[in-house]
């Protein structure tokens, strides 16, 4: 890792906490674990695969238009297009510091689960899933100047995404719907908390959509930011 994108990694982390962002995530993750331990026996099996799924998909899309309508009122972004800061350095240190706050939040919620559960698969997809809601949310961000108004208008964009991932709670799901990465992302997270199963070929088909999905959020993210910093 060059000295450069440790020193972004840094910054970011700093930025991040001195804007509430790990705090907020902290009220999050108390609120979850409190539904998660309270209401536990009357829970359905795939209550804990939804809130943790709505965790990098949904806060980290939100989170994630905050701080780039703060750095805008700071002035960050027009400072770094004419740093040494490349595009692609700059969206690696919102996806590291991002998701591993994501990966962090789920391993708290796997602590408290009442039954069985995969880990390694359970942060693996949370981690995909991240990545590629933080990708997807990059675009989206630089178009709003508010951060309310991001928080409205973005809305529009984020629900037709998590919206057909539901249809991984059907019993019977049929094997193709997994070509659709929120069912995917929300099936794999039923495998990893012991609501539903999978063979080893399903897993690999859904990885590997979830993987996709991932690589084209970074994709979008970056033609957004060499179009914002200019290069």
């Amino acid at each position: 890792m060059s000295s450069r994108l440790q020193t972004l990694l840094v910054h970011d982390a700093r930025l991040q906490f001195r804007y509430g962002i790990y705090a907020a995530y902290g009220v999050v993750v108390v609120f979850y674990v409190a539904v998660l331990v309270w209401t536990a026996p009357w829970l359905p099996a795939w209550a804990p695969a939804v809130v943790i799924f709505t965790d990098p998909a949904a806060l980290g899309f939100f989170f994630l238009g905050a701080l780039l309508m703060l750095e805008r009122s700071e002035g960050v972004r027009p400072a770094l297009a004419v740093s040494p800061v490349s595009p692609a350095e700059y969206l690696l240190g919102k996806l590291a510091t991002l998701t591993t706050v994501s990966v962090v939040a789920a391993a708290v919620l796997v602590a408290v689960l009442h039954r069985p559960a995969d880990p390694l698969l359970l942060l693996l997809t949370v981690a995909l899933t991240a990545i590629q809601y933080i990708g997807i949310g990059m675009p989206i961000g630089l178009r709003f100047r508010t951060v309310n108004g991001y928080l409205i208008g973005s809305a529009g964009f984020l629900l037709p995404l998590i919206g057909p991932g539901f249809l991984a709670l059907l019993e019977d799901m049929p094997l193709w719907l997994a070509l659709i990465p929120a069912v995917s992302q929300l099936r794999l997270l039923l495998v990893a908390t012991g609501a539903a199963a999978a063979s080893a070929g399903e897993l690999a088909l859904m990885l590997a959509v979830c993987a996709a999905a991932a690589a084209g959020g970074c994709w979008v993210a970056l033609r957004a930011l060499r179009r914002e910093f200019g290069r």
